[in-house]
């Protein structure tokens, strides 16, 4: 079962949340796994005007959801505490910064349109045989 363990409040608005799921698999082997997630609103202010931002809803949703699950094999039971506080700290030092860039929400909103018209182009429906 995942537990938040930590929210980050960031300056541009959005909240980072940890995620705790580690679990026993074997003996005193444990699998660390953190979930990273940060939800962002699909808002009127990331687009140049009022009908792209209807079709982006439309498309998307009212929000968008950054999700990054990181796994490590084979902790002891007493470095489990530990393994998950690296995870966030190494998360914290290497990407924070990117995600409280002002400019992050509309380049991941912008990733995620990109990435469902991608996904319908390449769609290509069967045609009945009559």
């Amino acid at each position: 079962m995942k537990k938040l363990i930590r929210e980050l409040p960031l300056a541009n608005g959005l909240t980072v949340r940890f995620f705790d799921a580690t679990r026993r698999y074997f003996g005193d082997y444990h699998q660390v796994r953190v979930t990273i997630s940060c939800e962002v609103p699909v808002s009127v202010e990331l687009f140049d005007d009022l009908p792209s931002h209807r079709a982006a809803v439309a498309l998307l949703g009212a929000s968008v959801q950054y999700r990054k699950e990181i796994e490590q094999q084979g902790v002891a039971g007493l470095l489990t505490a530990e393994t998950v506080e690296k995870v966030i700290q190494h998360f914290v030092e290497q990407s924070l910064g990117y995600f409280q860039s002002e400019a992050f929400p509309r380049k991941l909103v912008q990733s995620e349109l990109n990435r469902i018209k991608a996904k319908a182009k390449a769609f290509v429906p069967l045609r009945a045989n009559g």
